[in-house]
């Protein structure tokens, strides 16, 4: 560790010691991490992975953390990129956008450009590297719909993916061990008249239902076609609490932290909602939220997350 801080230092590239991971993550929970890492530009992160690398030093990578839940020091470096610069570049309908960009500030300056495609990801709190990873989307948009390539870190060199190459699912990509650095996608012209009032349209969904709080979004995935609301729901879950954790009242694939809980409340609480709509319908729930502790197996590589 002493070298890596040493590189750091003469780089002036950004860190924390013991950083309260819970201050940036989207629920507030978390725990104090060894070591968290703030580049600011592409060729900083490249520089900082290719260190990683020829030092042989597992890491993990993430953007807003709206989906990670800290529950134990990783005791590797964390990287966080969305206190990167916001580069930006246009060429007709292509964009490409560095990975630590927000996707609603993406979507904001699609909509300003009159470039549409991607309105229903709106509203999406993550970055657009951690948005490609999870294939994230809604209201029928994926962000790989759009998608033309990436630029990515792979096995201490910098490489180009194209879309064709990568496999997407739902909520899924086969990206693990590839660390986003940018993205390309291409677009189709639109009024942005039009473009305002889908984005309006979905905004309102969004915001109706769903509630508002602390959170991780979706704590589980859809099973079946349904979604795990619906399960949970169904099984008098809808309000229940453990410590300061709850399950949202307004949408049951919510866990609300009301500011007085903790990753152990959070724990407990997907314990027993797992456990209780097994029981009652026989449905095994796969969580969505990415739940990182000291014996992570993918710190055998690099992983990217929201």
């Amino acid at each position: 560790m002493e070298k890596l801080i040493s590189f750091l230092d003469k780089n002036e590239i950004e860190y924390h010691e013991n950083f309260d991971i819970s201050t940036l993550s989207s629920i507030r929970l978390g725990c104090k991490i060894k070591i968290v890492i703030f580049p600011k530009t592409i060729k900083g992160l490249v520089k900082l992975l290719s260190f990683l690398f020829q030092l042989k030093l597992n890491y993990f990578v993430a953007g807003n953390l709206s989906n990670v839940l800290f529950a134990s020091d990783p005791a590797v470096p964390v990287i966080l990129t969305t206190k990167m610069q916001e580069e930006i570049n246009v060429h007709g309908k292509l964009v490409t956008v560095s990975a630590g960009v927000m996707l609603t500030k993406l979507c904001d300056f699609a909509k300003k450009n009159g470039l549409s495609g991607i309105e229903g990801l709106v509203g999406i709190p993550a970055s657009v590297g951690g948005a490609i990873k999870n294939n994230a989307g809604a209201f029928g948009y994926s962000v790989s719909d759009r998608l033309v390539k990436v630029q990515a870190f792979y096995n201490g060199r910098v490489i180009e993916i194209k879309r064709n190459e990568i496999k997407f699912d739902y909520h899924y990509s086969n990206l693990k061990g590839i660390v986003i650095l940018s993205a390309t996608f291409l677009f189709e012209n639109k009024k942005e008249y039009d473009i305002i009032n889908m984005i309006n349209e979905f905004t309102y969904i969004r915001n109706s239902t769903q509630p508002s709080g602390f959170s991780l979004g979706s704590v589980y995935r859809r099973v079946s076609g349904k979604s795990a609301g619906f399960y949970i729901e169904r099984s008098g879950l809808k309000g229940k609490r453990v410590g300061g954790l709850v399950v949202a009242s307004k949408h049951s694939n919510f866990f609300i932290n009301d500011k007085n809980g903790s990753v152990s409340d959070f724990l407990r609480l997907s314990s027993l909602v797992e456990n209780t709509v097994l029981k009652q319908y026989g449905v095994a729930l796969i969580p969505e939220v990415e739940k990182v502790e000291r014996d992570y197996e993918t710190f055998s590589g690099s992983t990217y997350s929201f």
